[in-house]
C-alpha cells in the first residue's frame, strides 16, 4: 500500500485511521517529502499573522521520541523547507532544536548533538539518536494529528453524539 497516494483519497476519518494504525515501519518511512508538505499546507497552523511558514504541532496523545532524551514535537514548513522540531533534555536542563527534514529522516540512525557550556565556561556536548523505528513512530503521530486537524467537525461530532446518548 502506497500511503503517499492513500492518505489523500475520500475515506471517512475512521477508515484513515485504521490504515495508519496498520502501517508496518517500512510502509511509515516511506512517506515523501512531498506527501509531509502537503500535509503541513492542509493541515498546518500559521507561524506569523501573514506568513506562509506554517507548523503542524503534535499534541500530547500523540507525541512521540526516543524513550530515553528527546521527544517529536512537530514538523514545521518554512521558505518552502522543511525542519523536523525536537524536544531534548540534557545533563540538568533542556531545549527546543530543529533539524532538516531529510537529514532527519535519511536511512539509518539519526544522531542529534547539542553543545552548551556549563556555569564555568567548560564546553559540553550531549548526544540523542533516532532509530529507524522511533523514526516510523514520529511519522505516525504525525499523520494521525493530520487526521484530527484535517476531520475535527467529524470528530467533535462523534463526540457531542456519544454524550447525547449517555
Amino acid at each position: 500500500m502506497n500511503i503517499n497516494i492513500e492518505l489523500f483519497r475520500r475515506y471517512k476519518p475512521d477508515k484513515k485511521v485504521q490504515i495508519i494504525m496498520e502501517l508496518t515501519e517500512d510502509e511509515l518511512l516511506a512517506i515523501t517529502p512531498a506527501t509531509v508538505t502537503r500535509i503541513i499546507k492542509e493541515a498546518g497552523t500559521r507561524l506569523y499573522k501573514s506568513s506562509r511558514n506554517k507548523r503542524l504541532w503534535i499534541p500530547d496523545q500523540f507525541r512521540t521520541g526516543n524513550h530515553w532524551n528527546s521527544s517529536f514535537n512537530g514538523i514545521e514548513l518554512i521558505k518552502g523547507k522543511l525542519y523536523v522540531s525536537l524536544y531534548v533534555q540534557y545533563s540538568n536542563t533542556d531545549t527546543d532544536t530543529d533539524a532538516t527534514y531529510n537529514e532527519f529522516f535519511s536511512r539509518g540512525d539519526y544522531r542529534g548533538h547539542i553543545c552548551y557550556e556549563d556555569r564555568y565556561g567548560n564546553p559540553h556536548t550531549d548526544y540523542y539518536t533516532y532509530t529507524p523505528s522511533d523514526k516510523a513512530r514520529a511519522l505516525r503521530s504525525l499523520l494521525l494529528t493530520y487526521v484530527q486537524r484535517k476531520y475535527k467537525s467529524y470528530y467533535d461530532k462523534k463526540k457531542a453524539e456519544q454524550e447525547n446518548a449517555d
